[in-house]
């Protein structure tokens, strides 16, 4: 195995210390962030980490992540706090608030690559500021199939980088809310809001919707997805992330865009039926198979 095969596909993100509060508890100390939910939705040693820890990040998230990363050359260590987070969850999910945020040592942080990762096929861009996305992109060699995921935070704080990431993105994975606003189409149809985003220049987009599934565009294509039906939803946190690794996983196996969707929304629900990332890194084969199957049956064009 070449050393540039060994480092086909990168994962970017936010890596971080949660809280998370919903209707079943109070769950603390947990493993979260954009890259974190990514990885873990792909296949072990499949993906290269990139992103920053502090010296507080625990031996046992360390030892997950680097279970799952090819190996972690490209994930940061410096002396302070992880980037932590804390939320609150309404009863039904809907809505969530954000108790804290504090960034530590990802205040400061700018990525820097190393040689293998410069000639990646695949660049996954968690949902982080802007800015470090173009520095990431910005250091690659080869001329990999990106996929952007975003936040509303960034189209009022970061506009201009998130426009210029965009352009550069082959997919960008955002949700129904948030592709209502980077539109400004609010009383539009979803093909409408969809022509306005591609115009932005990504080669193509997936706007997700919760419960009632995911919708891809591109310039000559359209079709949708459902949504897995879960018994009991335990936590929302990261599905958005687990969508597009099991995506990537999907794609870096050769399947179509059709089969690399079903995938991600696939990982996505087992994501939901447990705290953090607890259900996504257990995943069994039949049970992987049965939702795939079930969620392909929803496919239309």
């Amino acid at each position: 195995m070449t050393s540039n095969y060994s480092h086909k596909a990168l994962v970017f993100g936010s890596i971080s210390i949660d809280k998370i509060i919903n209707k079943y508890g109070t769950y603390v100390d947990v493993l979260g962030g954009s890259a974190s939910y990514a990885l873990l939705a792909t296949k072990q040693k499949e993906c290269q980490l990139v992103g920053t820890v502090g010296s507080d990040f625990s031996n046992e998230h360390f030892n997950l992540l680097s279970n799952h990363s090819i190996n972690l050359d490209d994930l940061k260590i410096e002396e302070g706090k992880t980037f932590a987070w804390g939320g609150e969850y309404a009863q039904d999910f809907s809505t969530r608030e954000t108790l804290y945020v504090n960034p530590g040592v990802s205040e400061k942080y700018m990525p820097v690559l190393s040689e293998d990762s410069k000639q990646c096929e695949y660049l996954l861009l968690g949902n982080t500021h802007p800015n470090l996305q173009l520095t990431v992109l910005d250091q690659i060699q080869s001329n990999p199939f990106v996929i952007l995921d975003t936040f509303k935070l960034y189209m009022d704080i970061a506009n201009n980088d998130l426009k210029k990431i965009i352009s550069k993105s082959n997919l960008l994975c955002i949700n129904y809310n948030e592709a209502v606003y980077l539109s400004g189409l609010s009383h539009h149809t979803l093909r409408e809001m969809a022509e306005c985003i591609l115009n932005m220049g990504t080669g193509s987009l997936i706007i997700k919707q919760g419960e009632d599934g995911a919708s891809f565009f591109d310039s000559d294509t359209h079709f949708s997805i459902g949504a897995y039906p879960v018994e009991t939803v335990m936590d929302t946190t990261g599905a958005g992330d687990a969508f597009a690794g099991g995506l990537l996983s999907s794609k870096m196996a050769g399947k179509n865009i059709q089969e690399s969707m079903i995938a991600g929304a696939t990982m996505a629900s087992f994501c939901i039926e447990n705290i953090a990332h607890e259900g996504i890194v257990n995943v069994s084969d039949r049970e992987y198979q049965l939702r795939k199957e079930w969620i392909k049956s929803t496919l239309t064009y």
